[in-house]
This record gives C-alpha cells, structure tokens and sequence, in this order.
C-alpha cells in the first residue's frame, strides 16, 4: 500500500513510518518543514500545496497526523490552532475526496469533557473544554461530514519518541530532573490514559485493514495520574534521589508555576481523559498493552542507559 503521512517528523509520525515500512509499505513522509533527508514539505494549512502533492503522488491512504498540539498555545493562538488544526484537515479531506483516498485522521481524548467517572468510549458524546479539543473535535466532524471511507483514531497522553522528539511530560520531567531539579509538585486528580507511539504503529494497520470505517480509541490499557506516571518513570529508571509532592488542582500552590500543573497554564484540562478501546474490544483487535508495560519499554528502549548511573 502506498501511504502518505503528514506530520511524519512527529514523536508519532516518525515511530509510525518506521513501522509500515518494516511491514513493507511504500511510505511518501511529509512535513511543514524539512529538517531531515526522505521527507518532503506539506503545510497541511495551504490547500494548493496540499492537493498538489496528493494529487501528484495519489497514495492509497492518507494517514492525517500534523497538528498543533501544544494545548496552551493552542489557547492563546486561537487562529493558529484553528488554522492548523482544523482548516488543515478540511484541505486534506477535500485532497482525499478528490482523489478517492482513504483518509486516517488522528484526533485526542481531549474532545471529551472530563466529567465521567468512567472511561471514555467511541459512542459518547465529545463535549471539548480547551481550544485544542475544540479544534481537533471539528476536524473530527469535517472527516465525517465529507469522506465515506475514513477512520478517526483517538489517542490518549502520548509518550514516545525518544529524547530526539519526545516534547510531552516524560521528556519535560527527565529533562528538569538533569537540570538538576530534585523536587517535584505534581497533580493527583487528572488522570488519563496514555497511547505508546510504538504500540500505537504496530495496531494501526490491522484495523485499517478490516475496513470497518469509523471512529476508534486506540489507547494502552489501563489508566494513571499523572503523578503515578511520574513515580513509575523514576522507579523503572531506578532514580532514588527525587522527591514528588502530590497536590490536588484547589491545593497546588497558585502562585507556583510547574509544567505539570493545569492551574497555572493558560489552558484548562479535563479531570479525565481516560478511554476505552471498546470497539476495538469488541472487533478483538485490542492488542495495546497496559500503560505500565508500555512505559517501561519506552523508558528502558531509550533512557535506561542515560540514567542508569543514578
């Protein structure tokens, strides 16, 4: 299958490049900038760019990955984020329409409001909270208003990418615990679920090739706080020498900012982005491990070495 990937420089892009092209497929890597050899330039948000180089190329499946998916940034920068997130998919919906191609689009557990005690499934209803769920919710809703033939698959916390492309909370932890940070303040009442980009690539094409079109939660089993992420991180790294504060969004200090914190960012976040791969359990596709495994195998795969020594 000819495949093209937009945002393929991407923490996820990449890892899922690497994987269709072990499993033989003929890969066309696009990004909005070049910066590395085999990939060519797509800024999903110029429409003539973008039919151009579907239409050159006309791949089998588009596989919809470029995003804004800095949350904050998203808030402040609302033209940006609508203009990347959601007009840039509309200009790739319309190219595979065009051109009668299947279209991937990959969305967030942040459509979804936060306020269910039970973890999110494909049949309830996204009710967005942020900009960037908003933003990823319409592009939700353009894929299915204008294409028959699509799959929107949602993601949870993303963790991947290694220490070349890992910008997310395991990098920003690992990196201020090298710059000699020791203690750390971290939320115990926002939970999630995460999406492994390695587990992530290896499940993509099963379900594509079942054909049964339509909206997926492809997430690793289980779910997490993001201080039990925190303390797994530094227990599978065998780090001893730090110290994690729990703190509750009405008790973290208002006055202390901290990336992991949702008070003081400009952003606010659900309490909940845990979600079920219910149709995927109900297909017998659910093949994602549980977070805490899939964890360890990114941490040991790419950092054991570094930290070790601690």
């Amino acid at each position: 299958m000819k495949v093209l990937v937009t945002g393929a420089a991407g923490m996820l892009g990449n890892d899922l490049c690497n994987e269709l092209e072990r499993q033989s497929h003929q890969l066309i890597r696009t990004h909005k900038t070049v910066k590395e050899g085999g990939i060519q330039k797509l800024d999903v948000r110029d429409k003539e760019e973008v039919f151009s180089v579907i239409g050159y190329h006309k791949p089998d499946l588009v596989a919809h990955l470029a995003a804004e998916t800095n949350v904050d940034k998203c808030e402040v920068e609302q033209d940006h984020a609508y203009l990347t997130n959601t007009i840039g998919t509309l200009y790739v919906a319309l190219a595979c329409q065009e051109n009668n191609v299947l279209m991937t689009y990959i969305s967030t557990a942040g459509v979804f409001d936060g306020k269910s005690n039970d973890p999110y499934t494909e049949f309830d209803q996204p009710n967005p909270i942020n900009l960037y769920g908003k933003t990823k919710y319409e592009g939700e809703k353009i894929v299915q208003g204008l294409l028959n033939r699509y799959f929107i698959i949602r993601a949870g916390w993303m963790v991947g990418g290694g220490e070349k492309r890992d910008r997310k909370f395991i990098y920003k932890l690992l990196k201020q615990f090298e710059d000699g940070k020791k203690e750390f303040n971290i939320l115990t009442d926002k939970k999630g679920s995460l999406t492994f980009t390695t587990d992530f690539a290896r499940n993509f094409m099963p379900l594509l090739e079942t054909q049964n079109y339509g909206i997926y939660h492809m997430t690793n089993k289980g779910y997490g706080t993001r201080y039990d992420v925190a303390k797994k991180t530094f227990e599978i790294l065998d780090i001893k020498d730090v110290r994690l504060n729990s703190f509750t969004s009405e008790t973290y200090p208002k006055d202390a900012y901290n990336v992991f914190s949702s008070t003081a960012t400009p952003a606010p976040r659900p309490d909940s982005e845990v979600m079920r791969n219910y149709k995927l359990d109900l297909l017998g596709l659910n093949n994602m491990k549980g977070w805490e495994s899939a964890l360890e195998e990114y941490l040991v795969t790419n950092f054991k070495h570094k930290y070790s020594k601690h």
